[in-house]
């Protein structure tokens, strides 16, 4: 910390209580000393929770108060603001006031700030807001390389200065600008037209108010797009995402020849729209509760920099005269669409303003309240590598697998005349000897009878199994191809589908113990196609980045090299992942057998620090020479569900952290069926709850379980439930050992 912490009081209890959270979240910056309101039943609740006195007039407050947050209406919004901000400078105070201000307000309050030598400042939260700041960013970069042709805007009156701040901050100014009369005043929105910063402008006002409730009932926040000739830069909302659409151009080669690779066609490999940034804005209960409150707290940050005389302060206020002005000139203006002949086609690439964004992504990270957090950092990293998917599509997918796998199971079953529709069907017990099951596989291929049932392709009549119906040939082939296009859209390789078809096809073979399963995920003992499995899909891709950055931030905030243990490393893919983030650390790479140890042995050659060894997940660890306490991370990647006992195993792996260590597990969260087809044949049947419930697989909750049951805290869980990735029922929990200081 730099300087002394600032006594703070906050005016105003309503929006203030985003104030209170902000002064809470930095307690080394600031010490709040207390609350100036009237006194009604929510201001003497607000004082009582955070434990500082009530004053009802700004004569009351101590002469120690260094800064006062005035989140009242402002003069020109019906209230006092104004004038209680004047107040509270004559009385030596400093003051961060909530935005709108009038503009005679606001050179007023500059005027009493200078006399009475402290400092003012015009607050907005939304200005800081990451969506908002990697918009701006973007945007910068985009008219950095072209012309803005138009800004196209639509707002809600009560965050309309807001709207006219982040334009100035994207556009590089507002000067110059216009507005006039346009249309559309008996509709929600009012239809305003003109120029900002010398761009034409489209804005449309939402101006109906609820007066019991103005807060409330609005359509939208801020939706801001400004387009150029290469193509259109979109803030959706306030909080995101940010998307680019290049501009549709069709080439000659495609007009002529309809030549999708010719001459002129590269910009035709691009999506058509690309997310800059997080594809999925976080829920309003993140917003309201971390989000605004930390981009409040940077405009105090702000504020107490220029306060205490510190490098590189902020001194915004012509700009605030300037955006005040503009505010107050949002009139009602509308105009016809000019004609511009002899456009040209200009794509830009897309790789640029992605870099532009990744570079305020970093310092939104570091600069947040999170920032220490390794788990927030994890999930900001991994939310890079899911671009452009969408929870549409991986439903789509799953629901399309899914009737694939389905139908593959019932056509095997009916190919062996296992099922058949007529007649008094058949006991599982009659099912499993007839396909000559392997004892191993008894449960699992019991499993699917029920499974069948289950979904309408078998009936169960008295313990006795038959089939629904036929099931054609070419409609399974069809179901495999629909699945393939769902996932090589975005979230894999064709070498995953293949994979999964080719297990589905040796099914029985599989269940007699003819054909070995792990032959299909490494033929000849090589691993391209594991590889396709456990690097290249995009759960894998996601999981393994969030586990290299949760590592990369405990290693930055550990006093020595971090002790890794990773069990069940297999191919090593979440390995690979974090050792490139990290340049120091005694890594031990374990797994059941050599098979995966002597190529990860041939791959890992010369990396320092990097040990190997066999390990058995199901076997105490003091047995097989760890020693209690002796790691600070624990990777556990895809490997638990095939331990015997879950919570045995995880007690096991408890006693290998030292203090304050982490264990962090990557785990399937629903039942998958393309599994139950294809690695469940390698799977060690279950003797903790998966037995009793008759699952292959732990949900979200019963992991959770696991991890508090074995003496662990902090548990999170990534990505979110509401994450376009959750469909595919993969997860990342990480948890903490109780003490020490990782």
């Amino acid at each position: 910390m730099t300087g002394r912490r600032l006594r703070v009081v906050v005016c105003g209890t309503t929006f203030g209580q985003f104030y209170l959270a902000a002064i809470a979240a930095l307690p080394e910056e600031f010490e709040l000393a207390g609350i100036l309101a009237r006194g009604g039943e929510r201001s003497v609740e607000c004082a009582r929770r955070h434990g500082v006195p009530l004053y009802a007039e700004v004569a009351q407050l101590p002469d120690d108060i260094d800064l006062a947050c005035v989140v009242v209406r402002s003069g020109v919004m019906g209230g006092s603001g104004s004038d209680l901000a004047q107040a509270l400078m004559a009385r030596g105070i400093h003051v961060v006031q909530e935005q709108p201000v009038h503009h005679d307000d606001l050179a007023a309050c500059l005027r009493t700030a200078r006399r009475h030598g402290v400092r003012y400042r015009l607050g907005d939260l939304y200005v800081r807001l990451p969506a908002v700041r990697w918009f701006a960013a973007a945007a910068r970069a985009l008219l950095n390389r072209q012309h803005a042709v138009y800004v196209d805007a639509a707002c809600s009156m009560q965050v309309a200065f807001p709207l006219v701040h982040l334009l100035g901050d994207a556009l590089g100014g507002v000067r110059p600008w216009r507005l006039d009369p346009a249309g559309g005043q008996d509709a929600p929105f009012t239809v305003l037209a003109g120029e900002v910063s010398g761009v034409p402008l489209t804005l449309r006002v939402h101006n109906q108010v609820d007066p019991a409730d103005p807060d409330n009932h609005i359509h939208l926040l801020h939706r801001v797009t400004i387009g150029t000739d290469g193509g259109a830069l979109t803030l959706t909302d306030t909080h995101g995402p940010v998307t680019w659409i290049p501009r549709l151009h069709i080439p000659d080669a495609v007009k002529h020849r309809f030549d999708m690779t010719g001459p002129g066609t590269g910009h035709l490999g691009e999506p058509s729209t690309v997310v800059l940034g997080p594809a999925q804005p976080p829920a309003y209960r993140r917003i309201l509760g971390e989000l605004w409150p930390a981009a409040i707290g940077a405009d105090l940050l702000a504020q107490r920099a220029a306060i205490l005389g510190l490098p590189g302060a902020e001194r915004p206020e012509q700009y605030h005269l300037a955006l005040c002005r503009l505010w107050q000139d949002v009139t009602a203006a509308a105009g016809y669409p000019s004609l511009r002949p002899a456009q040209t086609h200009r794509p830009l690439p897309v790789a640029e303003l992605i870099a532009a964004v990744a570079d305020i992504e970093d310092e939104t990270v570091a600069g947040s309240d999170n920032a220490g957090d390794p788990i927030d950092a994890a999930a900001q990293a991994a939310e890079r590598t899911a671009h452009g998917i969408t929870a549409e599509g991986t439903r789509t997918f799953v629901e399309r697998l899914d009737e694939a796998v389905l139908s593959s199971v019932a056509l095997a079953f009916q190919r062996c005349g296992l099922l058949e529709p007529s007649g008094p069907g058949r006991p599982a017990a009659e099912i499993l000897a007839a396909a000559r099951t392997a004892p191993q596989h008894h449960a699992l291929v019991e499993r699917w009878l029920g499974i069948l049932a289950e979904h309408g392709l078998a009936r169960r009549e008295s313990e006795r199994f038959l089939a629904a119906g036929p099931i054609e040939e070419t409609a399974v082939a069809r179901s495999w191809e629909l699945a393939a296009d769902a996932w090589t859209g975005g979230l894999g390789s064709a070498a995953f589908i293949d994979y999964l078809r080719a297990n589905a096809e040796h099914l029985p073979e599989l269940m007699s113990g003819e054909q070995h399963p792990a032959l299909l995920l490494f033929p000849e003992g090589r691993t391209d196609l594991a590889d396709a499995v456990y690097r290249e899909t995009a759960t894998a891709r996601y999981l393994n980045a969030a586990v290299a950055e949760a590592v990369r931030r405990i290693a930055e905030a550990a006093p020595r090299p971090l002790r890794i243990l990773e069990v069940g490393a297999g191919t090593g893919a979440t390995t690979d992942a974090v050792l490139a983030q990290l340049t120091e650390a005694d890594y031990l790479f374990t797994d059941l057998s050599q098979f995966f140890l002597a190529p990860a042995r041939e791959r890992f050659a010369g990396r320092p620090g990097l040990r190997f060894a066999v390990f058995d997940i199901d076997r105490p660890a003091a047995a097989q020479g760890l020693a209690p306490d002796s790691f600070d991370v624990v990777i556990a990647a895809g490997v638990l569900n095939n331990a015997c006992d879950a919570d045995a195993t995880v007690r096991e792996l408890v006693k290998l952290l030292a203090p304050g260590g982490r264990l962090l597990i990557t785990e399937p969260t629903r039942e998958h069926l393309e599994i139950l087809a294809s690695q469940a044949f390698m799977m060690t049947p279950p003797q903790d709850a998966r037995r009793e419930s008759g699952t292959t697989f732990l949900s979200r909750a019963q992991w959770s379980d696991v991890l508090t049951g074995a003496g662990l805290g902090d548990v999170r869980t990534l990505p979110a439930e509401d994450h376009p990735l959750a469909p595919l029922g993969q997860r990342l929990f990480a948890a903490r050992k109780e003490g020490g200081p990782c």
